[in-house]
């Protein structure tokens, strides 16, 4: 009985948060303003959230499951010199649309979710087992970017490292689960 305990199992292990990989596919073909992995300080991983619709009745109230919503995800990277990735995000925000008003023709320019897909690409979050394998690999939908912090404020008194701070809102997660040699989507996709 002691061998079924999780603790006494050398083939079962809990997931660590420190090992993943945020990835960003290359974009539009621009080796230049790819995003790096290893700029990645943290993510945060998908949430869905269920809405509660109450029905009324008598003295009386009952619950019932409403729509799901996907949560926004916030990103965390570190600035580099090269590759820069405040260039970089703001790169992605002009290939999605966006123009500084500088012109007639660019002051009408827009922001569309397909110019995102195509400048941001897919969104990937794998996490890893001890050996760097993918255990799980979460795939935001049509992602896009909703906020972009260039790094804060500045200070003399501050020796940090500069981060790009990114939230990213999505259709909906896949999520695939690795085990063995064999993967599997989960049973919602």
């Amino acid at each position: 009985m002691a061998g079924s305990l999780f603790w006494n199992d050398v083939n079962t292990e809990p997931k660590r948060r420190y090992r993943f990989e945020l990835s960003f596919t290359e974009r539009n073909g621009d080796r230049d303003n790819d995003i790096p992995v290893w700029t990645v300080k943290s993510a945060a991983k998908p949430k869905a959230s269920i809405s509660t619709i109450k029905h009324t009745y008598i003295d009386h109230e009952f619950n019932y499951p409403g729509r799901v919503t996907w949560e926004p995800i916030t990103v965390t990277l570190v600035d580099p010199v090269h590759p820069d990735l405040s260039y970089a995000f703001l790169d992605v925000l002009g290939a999605a649309g966006y123009k500084f008003p500088r012109t007639a023709t660019a002051a009408k320019a827009s922001l569309s979710k397909k110019g995102f897909k195509d400048a941001i690409g897919t969104v990937l979050i794998k996490q890893l087992d001890a050996d760097g394998t993918p255990v799980e690999i979460w795939e935001l939908v049509n992602p896009f970017i909703t906020s972009v912090d260039f790094g804060g404020a500045l200070s003399y008194d501050d020796d940090e490292m500069t981060e790009v701070t990114v939230e990213i809102t999505y259709d909906w997660a896949n999520l695939t689960r690795h085990s063995g040699n064999s993967t599997r989507p989960t049973a919602a996709g």
